[in-house]
């Protein structure tokens, strides 16, 4: 390479790097609605492919993916939400009229004899837990409340990008394949691993989430928890959490139910919360998994905590799945590069 076409190639690539800064800069406020719309057409694409075979048109049959699955979503949360917009309602004024408020020597009457000197002041402490967590609860209901606008803004962004990768997927495909410095199998490999990343963390999160959310709904509804699908609701997203999951909510409504004079319900409700939340664990999660990349309980915990604060509250899905990709690029290296470079 002659002196000028070098200088040539490095005036390109610094002011290529200084393009591409500008435009992180700019698109960094739309991160996370550009990383869950990705997730979001990864999904839909086998849908979109049904659509499109039948349809023939990709711009109509984007359309008819988007419309499906608002459709599949909107109606299952709007009546969803009703039932949990009625039970926050009822749960805050039963707090404004002191019905949550627990009674002391309830309590301790219901704790064995031995232990009752012990938590004296146990009731007073659970209660100004209680009014803390009510108070939060409800603090953040009024900010997102407030935020509709920019809420409306974003879910308008993220249909509009869907649309366009489902529709365009193909030549975006092609053009990332095309500018990638690895060799064409390699970089097809590496998508093939992204595909299969998206669909395992989400199946192994937030599928299992929902169905962990409904079976625990069922035993609320059964042993008579007050606001079960409020406390369902919860389920869902503390089913979330690496390796703690729904015991964060089952085990708090086993108490309730004791500490209130239910100590049957809260003996049924915690075989249920063992055996049937357990039983979808154990058996459901395998198959809606299946050989999609599996990440270690480790990974999975820090890869979440770490994308909640990286990326807000779609970090539990992104954090994985960038760890999952991640990992598979480790298992790439093993399988395809230690070799060559050893080689070398």
């Amino acid at each position: 390479m002659t002196p000028t076409k070098r200088i040539h190639v490095i005036s390109f690539l610094v002011g290529l790097a200084l393009i591409f800064l500008l435009v992180a800069w700019i698109l960094q406020p739309f991160v996370s609605i550009l990383a869950f719309a990705i997730i979001i057409t990864v999904l839909l694409y086998p849908v979109y492919k049904f659509f499109l075979a039948r349809i023939k048109k990709p711009g109509i049959a984007s359309i008819v993916t988007l419309l499906a699955m608002l459709i599949a979503v909107a109606i299952p949360l709007w009546l969803f939400g009703q039932v949990i917009y009625n039970e926050i309602v009822g749960l805050y004024e039963r707090y404004n009229n002191g019905g949550l408020i627990l009674d002391r020597n309830q309590i301790v009457a219901s704790l064995p004899e031995q232990v009752r000197d012990l938590i004296a002041d146990f009731s007073e402490e659970l209660n100004n837990f209680v009014a803390q967590v009510t108070n939060q609860l409800f603090s953040s209901i009024t900010t997102i409340v407030s935020n509709i606008a920019s809420f409306v803004t974003a879910f308008f962004i993220f249909l509009f990008v869907v649309y366009y990768l489902l529709k365009d997927g193909s030549g975006i495909k092609q053009a990332l394949l095309d500018v990638s410095p690895l060799e064409r199998s390699q970089a097809i490999k590496l998508f093939n691993k992204l595909v299969s990343a998206v669909n395992g963390v989400v199946k192994g999160s937030f599928i299992i989430a929902l169905i962990q959310g409904a079976v625990a709904t069922v035993g609320f509804l059964i042993f008579g928890l007050p606001e079960p699908f409020l406390w369902g609701a919860v389920t869902v997203v503390a089913s979330l959490v690496p390796m703690v999951g729904t015991a964060l909510v089952i085990v708090p409504a086993v108490i309730f139910l004791a500490i209130t004079g239910n100590s049957p319900q809260a003996l049924g409700l915690a075989i249920w919360g063992a055996v049937a939340v357990g039983l979808a664990d154990n058996f459901i999660v395998p198959k809606l998994i299946g050989g999609s990349i599996k990440l270690h309980p480790v990974l999975v915990l820090l890869s979440v905590i770490g994308g909640l604060q990286f990326f807000g509250i779609l970090g539990f899905l992104i954090g994985p799945i960038i760890m999952a990709i991640f990992v598979a690029m480790v298992e790439m290296y093993r399988e395809d590069f230690k070799d060559y470079l050893s080689e070398r």
